[in-house]
């Protein structure tokens, strides 16, 4: 089955539940292929949304064949019976194949990554010191560089800082290598009370946010909207909704790690 050739559009069924419970009765691939080909949307849609992150080094097409690939193992693996809904069990499958595609280019610079880890430390040592969000100039003079230096960093490693934030979203929904570092798989009930307790602790994370930073988030990683868009619906400059969203992300990333590290 030529990836491309299934990318090219989608597949309408009429009932795409009852296609998939006829696929695990009879494993036939020709149906299979009409449930990938019917959810290839969803490969298409992580691509979009996610190309700001991955363009330095993949095509979109490879994002999407990648996805694809994804849709298949998740046709596969499926179960009807636990009641989720097929397209939120694919979205996140897919959504974390990319992370772990990305990460596996590891194409971020060490200067990035350093700069990265720096600017996380300053803004926490900051928050407990001023018991506030700091300002991007006391972030610049704690750290002994020009304000637009500061800004250029937070250019530089935004993509850092959310591809690791999507990690720990990966993690929570999905089950990952986070979550197995403190899980046995085999206790699955105690599995589900500590995912709902990260979900509900993220939630609570994400309130705590300050207006601006609360509505980028949801925009971005509830309406799946690009930073451009974001920026055009506050009116501010791509690099500003950028700055906006990094913080959030980096803010977000921090005190979950805090939590399941206890």
């Amino acid at each position: 089955m030529e990836l491309n050739t299934m990318t090219e559009e989608s597949v309408t069924i009429e009932n795409p539940e009852a296609l998939m419970l006829r696929y695990k009765e009879t494993r036939d691939v020709q149906t299979r292929n009409q449930l990938v080909m019917h959810y290839s949307f969803i490969a298409k849609t992580v691509a979009i949304q996610m190309r700001g992150i991955s363009a330095n080094y993949a095509q979109i097409e490879d994002i999407v064949n990648q996805g694809i690939i994804t849709l298949i193992d998740c046709v596969e693996k499926f179960d009807p019976s636990k009641g989720i809904q097929f397209k939120s069990y694919a979205f996140m499958r897919v959504r974390g194949a990319v992370i772990d595609f990305v990460r596996k280019q590891d194409w971020f610079p060490r200067r990035v990554r350093m700069a990265a880890k720096n600017v996380s430390a300053a803004h926490d040592k900051l928050c407990n010191e001023l018991m506030r969000e700091p300002t991007m100039q006391e972030m610049a003079d704690y750290l002994e560089v020009p304000l637009e230096v500061l800004n250029r960093n937070f250019g530089e490693i935004s993509n850092s800082v959310m591809l690791s934030f999507e990690g720990i979203i990966q993690n929570i929904y999905q089950g990952g290598n986070v979550l197995s570092d403190y899980l046995d798989e085999n206790f699955v009930p105690e599995n589900s009370i500590f995912k709902q307790e990260l979900h509900d602790t993220l939630q609570a994370e994400i309130e705590a946010l300050s207006e601006r930073e609360r509505l980028v988030i949801t925009l971005y990683y509830y309406e799946h909207l690009k930073l451009s868009d974001i920026a055009k619906i506050l009116k501010v400059s791509d690099q500003r909704v950028s700055q906006i969203n990094s913080k959030a992300v980096m803010k977000l990333k921090n005190k979950m790690e805090r939590y399941m590290k206890g």
